[in-house]
């Protein structure tokens, strides 16, 4: 641990043990409560749940037709389809490969700065991420999405580059992680292909084997290639035109938001707070220290030179969407990872430099900077995390009926039409819609068949169920009385079938 007392080895192992702790409860604690949302892991559920039914491990279906509206490579389905046959079919199961991707990048950059930088850093960093209350909350970690394994792959390959600087051979591991992170967003791994190409300087040593090169290119392009081949083989070009076409010329072309969107967003993070009050901190107490300005601006540039890869990774992807005017606020989340690397190192700066020697400078500088972690993440684990799926929400209610519909009727109504009549929507849209909330629970619980259509399809569909939001009775009530009552709760749900 580069001579580290014992005291300071077992103050940096508490805090990276705390954390680690506290990260894998952030992660897992009620990861199956609340309800699947539209966007987009209700979609992704369903996916996956289908690819699960049909064994298929390639072409995604919606409603079991083939979807290119998610025309993403299907590397984190088939994680999804994998937990379901672990775990069994669930909320949790959906959520779970994020959560896993989450631990995986946390003991990935941990294992990287205990051996690489210090103990410090890797304790520090647990803490940072655990701050990042965005990744917590929406679209990252605790949903059924693409992204925690897509910034997993992300993160190696940024790791890849620094050790390339040293032991080119981690070319190899750079190649097979864009090869993986495109294997789960598609085209957004050129951001790391743009990262590669700016860091190009630090590595050129790396390229004076043609032959390690051919082999990372190959290493990168060997499973997208395969899967391109298979999924082509199998419906042709059209998801391909999804996913080039639509999903990067089109929604480039649409674009119509302010340029400085991703700017603000990353600006208003909770790590970047935390970076610009350490950034402050550390300036100040340097000069308390008796540290000239001169000594603070040389050790400044080192601190840059040296990091220079985790602001590449930060820039780099506020930039493009900037520039692009296509942004989505997790797409952001990878430069808020790289900046947890970056104010980690930054504070073990600040602990060798200012503590130096005193152990108890050390621990009142960790303090310090822990308690303002805490700050962002009490108010999220007590507002966010703990309570989740305690609101009562509409779609909380389907899915407890549907899983209700099942434990009295087993799989009875599999692939029996199903029709939907609710008092909440996300959009307004035609009547008798099934939106993605509610086609994921219909299907993955009780295998339905969600079909579009009024009360008066399902009047004229014999066999088939109806599903209606209790509060909606008094409207309905005179055409359905008579039809068998399957479950009454917060949705009565009807048979075709008549007393």
């Amino acid at each position: 641990m580069r001579g580290k007392t014992y005291g300071e080895i077992l103050l940096g192992g508490g805090i990276l043990a705390f954390f680690g702790m506290l990260l894998v409860f952030m992660l897992f604690y009620k990861l199956d409560a609340g309800y699947l949302i539209q966007t987009d892991e209700a979609y992704h559920a369903t996916n996956a749940y289908e690819m699960y039914k049909s064994g298929n491990w390639v072409v995604n279906t919606y409603r079991y037709e083939t979807d290119y509206f998610n025309s993403k490579p299907p590397l984190c389905l088939d994680l999804m389809k994998l937990s379901y046959k672990i775990f069994g079919v669930s909320g949790f199961s959906a959520r779970f490969p994020s959560a896993l991707g989450g631990l995986l990048t946390a003991i990935l950059v941990v294992v990287f700065f205990i051996y690489c930088e210090d103990l410090y850093s890797a304790a520090f960093f647990l803490s940072l991420l655990c701050a990042c209350s965005d990744l917590f909350i929406f679209h990252m970690y605790r949903a059924a999405e693409m992204d925690s394994f897509f910034n997993l792959f992300f993160a190696a390959a940024m790791i890849s580059l620094v050790l390339m600087e040293k032991r080119p051979q981690f070319m190899l591991v750079y190649g097979i992680s864009l090869g993986l992170a495109f294997m789960c967003k598609g085209p957004h791994a050129a951001l790391i292909f743009f990262v590669g190409l700016l860091y190009i300087p630090r590595v050129r040593s790396a390229f004076s084997s043609v032959k390690r090169v051919i082999v990372a290119v190959i290493l990168a392009v060997i499973i997208p290639a395969i899967w391109m081949l298979v999924r082509v083989y199998a419906d042709g070009w059209e998801l391909f035109k999804a996913l080039f076409l639509g999903e990067v010329v089109g929604r480039v072309s649409d674009a119509r938001q302010k340029a400085y969107l991703p700017v603000s967003d990353y600006v208003s993070s909770n790590i970047f707070i935390i970076f610009l009050v350490i950034a402050v901190f550390y300036v100040i107490m340097s000069f308390v220290s008796g540290l000239s300005a001169k000594e603070i601006w040389k050790t400044t540039k080192e601190f840059i030179h040296d990091n220079y890869l985790y602001l590449l990774w930060i820039v780099v992807p506020v930039a493009f969407f900037s520039l692009m005017r296509s942004y989505m606020g997790w797409y952001g989340y990878t430069s808020q990872i790289a900046t947890c690397m970056l104010t980690a190192k930054l504070i073990s700066l600040i602990v060798r430099t200012i503590g130096k020697d005193k152990l108890y400078k050390k621990v009142l500088i960790m303090a310090v900077m822990e308690l303002l972690a805490l700050y962002f993440i009490v108010p999220c684990v007590k507002n966010n995390i703990i309570p989740a799926g305690k609101g009562g929400h509409p779609v909380d209610q389907f899915t407890n009926d549907i899983k209700g519909l099942y434990e009295e009727y087993g799989y009875d109504y599999a692939k029996v039409n199903a029709y939907l009549i609710p008092a909440w929507t996300v959009l307004e849209e035609d009547d008798g819609h099934w939106e993605p909330e509610y086609v994921a629970p219909a299907e993955m619980y009780c295998d339905l068949e969600p079909v579009d259509g009024t009360i008066d399809d399902f009047l004229n569909d014999q066999g088939s169920i109806l599903i209606l939001d209790k509060n909606l009775w008094d409207e309905y009530a005179p055409v359905l009385i008579g039809h068998v009552i399957l479950y009454d709760n917060s949705y009565l749900i009807f048979s075709s079938d008549m007393y």
